[in-house]
């Protein structure tokens, strides 16, 4: 039935346009304060850490879930509103002027959502895009000054989060690896980090222990 067929597309179209993953669906890992890293040399950075705990991208990453959310909400009331219409189709007799109408009424408004939920999808991974490019800029910047700063001649980056075993692009990336082993002492995750909050004017994240993180145990 046509009525069904036009239900079932506003609920595609609501859906399709709103499956944005949160930013920080999962809390992130917290760790306890640890020595500044060894000057001179080579030095690591954990950059997945690090985003995740700066303070000025997580709070730009609530803001830009508020508006995720309140685009979501706003298409599914137009998502209900043309179900809603879609039942007046009933009172109708199929082929009749009345029932042309609306079923052409209706289906204007359907390829309208459709294509109005395609463009506020893209925009908003645009949007998230450059947030997380502008941050990325804003670390390697700093670990550029910090670098210079204690003459650092190499900055490589690793990831101290433990594996998961039971993800294959996970175990995968683990194998390819480029740092396989690092002296906690070369890891300047905690300073970078430090600075890139005290420059947000925002307080640090609640103290914890990171995997990979001097003073802490890795595992195997």
């Amino acid at each position: 039935m046509r009525t069904t067929r036009i239900c079932i597309a506003c609920a595609a179209v609501a859906l399709a346009a709103f499956a944005v993953t949160s930013i920080h669906a999962q809390p992130p890992t917290q760790r306890a304060t640890a020595p500044p890293a060894a000057t001179g040399g080579v030095a690591v950075i954990d950059i997945t850490y690090i985003l995740d705990n700066y303070s000025r991208l997580k709070q730009e990453g609530e803001r830009f879930k508020a508006a995720v959310e309140a685009t979501g909400k706003k298409f599914k009331a137009e998502q209900d509103a043309i179900v809603k219409s879609a039942e007046k189709l009933k009172q109708f007799k199929p082929g009749t002027p009345e029932y042309k109408k609306l079923e052409e009424e209706l289906t204007k408004r359907q390829s309208d959502l459709k294509v109005e939920a395609s463009l506020e999808e893209k925009t908003f991974a645009e949007r998230e895009s450059q947030m997380y490019l502008q941050a990325y800029r804003e670390v390697t910047n700093l670990v550029r000054i910090y670098a210079e700063r204690n003459n650092i001649t190499l900055v490589l980056r690793f990831n101290g989060k433990p594996v998961d075993q039971n993800n294959r692009d996970a175990i995968r990336a683990e194998l390819f690896k480029t740092v396989l082993y690092n002296s906690p002492s070369i890891d300047i995750t905690d300073p970078i980090l430090a600075e890139l909050n005290r420059a947000a004017a925002a307080p640090a994240p609640p103290t914890a222990t990171r995997p990979g993180a001097p003073g802490a145990a890795r595992p195997r």
